[in-house]
């Protein structure tokens, strides 16, 4: 390989968005211009080499200041640059990072950071990969403090495509390990209700509440929160009790009225533990806050509530040997669930995955019926009309794991009917705030069902995606479907966002000029190999650039 040489130019573009349509990226039509000036003491500027599209970047187009991530920015007075799937080069280093990076380094993100107590997203709150160069510092690249960096190092011949894939699988990857609480928080605000004729329950758990408020306990209940209860709050009525709780405990043998009226009450991250016969009864929440907000269901028959909290009772990965719906399963992020699934060691047996029609599907079976074989698993590709007559000759009995891929309330109702009793819900694609979902809560308690949403990933899945795909065990650029330029980036865009194209398309910031190409078209063009590779790339983008060495601040991550 040779080794590039690197310069600041004096200027970089980037593509802002003030709200509207996809066309309405940039500055009229084009990319904004704006000077680059050196990096400061605690800055390093790194070159911007491929940035992938996702759905939650067309989801903040469709919906703009609408957007829950948003809530009251204002997009015409500070627009955001999308793009939060990125591999990058450094290019300038400031001095405080001088012995730490260096120009040639090759990195890879994690764009879900946190800064103090807020949570932040590369490509929202900061700017994003939509853009020739990008600006980090110590909110990105850590302050030494444990879990602070966010960058990491790119192996030797890892292109820049296959790097900017490794977050939208890791996002999928943490879709299916614990991504919200299981155990009562200690020091936290909990609520207990019990109902007139509820079963006498017992707790036994040795954490401590900073208050406890109590409606109706049974009387083990009344004495637990005594004991560990800083301070108690009694009502009588649970309608009365105010604000919000870290861990509501729920009792009783008819869930429906008091469920659907307490949930409101769980904070941000909070936790619902169902105790009594449950039910089928559905229950109206809004899902959004499953999705980003963490709400966490837990549940048992009783009459010891702490068994609600063993792990055989919280699952979250696919079930082994089990069936596998993922609704939405031909769009971008739907195909990677698709792939991880079939993928998975201990995986499904049956995976089923659902589109409304035409090459979407032929898409999924085109690329995925051979991995199937190969694992020993059957794969069915089903139209959404079609499948409440599929999954009566298929599984009749329900579907031990459904994932939706799909923004729809209407969708995550109905396709949760499909759910064996004690199966496992999954809201992976997030919808506004405020839209009622009827889902049947009350199996959490009854048949240990799981209800959990996921939005995002930590670094740590990020580096298991890596490991994954550095060991050969996982091959990510299958899903690469076509490459851009950035001239070209609104049209990328629309080519996502009406459906044109099942798989993931990459953006080069590096080649202006580049039309919205499929990889298979370039790979037949160049005489290259039969998928889309390091090589590949080099040749499109004239050359091949230093790899760096794993020393940089992110070392201790990969160990």
């Amino acid at each position: 390989m040779t080794t590039e040489v690197l310069a600041l130019p004096a200027t970089y573009r980037f593509w802002p968005f003030r709200g509207g349509a996809v066309r309405d990226m940039g500055l009229n039509g084009q990319p904004q211009e704006m000077r680059l000036d050196p990096p400061a003491a605690n800055e390093v500027v790194a070159r911007v080499d491929a940035a992938s599209i996702c759905a939650s970047d067309i989801k903040i187009i469709r919906m703009g200041a609408a957007h829950p991530l948003f809530e009251s920015r204002d997009l015409d007075a500070d627009p955001v640059v999308l793009g939060h799937e990125i591999a990058m080069t450094v290019v300038a280093v400031g001095e405080r990072w001088r012995e730490t990076y260096r120009p040639g380094d090759r990195l890879g993100l994690q764009p879900a950071i946190t800064v103090g107590t807020k949570r932040m997203i590369v490509g929202v709150d900061l700017p994003g990969g939509m853009s020739e160069y990008i600006r980090l510092d110590e909110r990105v690249l850590g302050t030494g403090a444990p879990d602070t960096c966010y960058v990491f190092p790119l192996p030797v011949g890892m292109g820049a495509a296959a790097a900017a894939l490794l977050e939208p699988y890791s996002c999928v990857e943490a879709a299916h390990r614990q991504n919200c609480r299981t155990t009562l928080k200690p020091h936290g605000r909990m609520l207990i209700v019990g109902t007139p004729g509820s079963a006498d329950y017992t707790l036994n758990s040795d954490i401590t509440a900073a208050e406890i408020v109590v409606v109706d306990p049974a009387p083990a209940l009344a004495t637990w929160a005594e004991i560990h209860g800083e301070r108690v709050v009694r009502h009588r009525r649970w309608t009365d009790v105010e604000g919000v709780f870290d861990d509501i405990l729920l009792c009783a043998d008819a869930f429906a009225a008091p469920l659907e009226a307490l949930i409101p009450k769980l904070d941000r991250g909070g936790m619902m533990t169902l105790v009594g016969l449950g039910g089928d009864d559905p229950i109206a929440i809004d899902v959004a806050r499953i999705h980003y907000q963490g709400l966490s269901f837990v549940g048992t028959r009783g009459p010891e509530i702490a068994d609600a909290y063993r792990p055989e009772r919280n699952r979250f990965g696919l079930r082994a040997g089990g069936t596998a719906l993922i609704v939405g399963g031909g769009g971008p992020m739907g195909r990677i669930h698709v792939h991880l699934a079939l993928q998975m060691r201990n995986g499904p047996a049956l995976v089923i995955a659902t589109e409304l029609s035409g090459h979407r599907m032929d898409d999924l079976r085109r690329d995925f019926e051979p991995m199937a074989e190969k694992r020993g698993k059957k794969f069915l590709v089903v139209a959404n009309d079609a499948l409440d007559r599929v999954l009566a000759d298929v599984a009749s009995e329900g579907c031990d794991d459904v994932v939706v891929v799909a923004p729809d309330v209407t969708v995550v109702e109905r396709v949760a009917g499909f759910m064996k009793p004690d199966g496992m819900l999954v809201v992976f694609a997030g919808m506004p705030y405020g839209q009622p979902c009827r889902l049947p809560i009350g199996r959490v308690a009854s048949a240990g069902a799981r209800f959990t949403g996921s939005t995002g990933s930590t670094i740590e899945d990020e580096l298991s995606i890596l490991s994954r795909v550095t060991s050969g065990e996982l091959d990510i650029v299958g899903n690469l479907e076509a490459v851009a330029g950035f001239a070209v980036v609104p049209e990328a865009f629309a080519a996502v966002t009406e459906g044109r194209m099942s798989g993931k398309i990459v953006v080069y910031p590096g080649l202006p000029d580049l039309a919205l190409t499929r990889t298979s078209e370039l790979r037949r063009s160049q005489g290259g190999s039969a998928q889309w590779t390091y090589d590949d790339e080099s040749r499109l983008r004239g050359g091949s650039e230093r790899a760096s060495p794993l020393r940089t601040g992110a070392d201790k991550a990969l160990k």
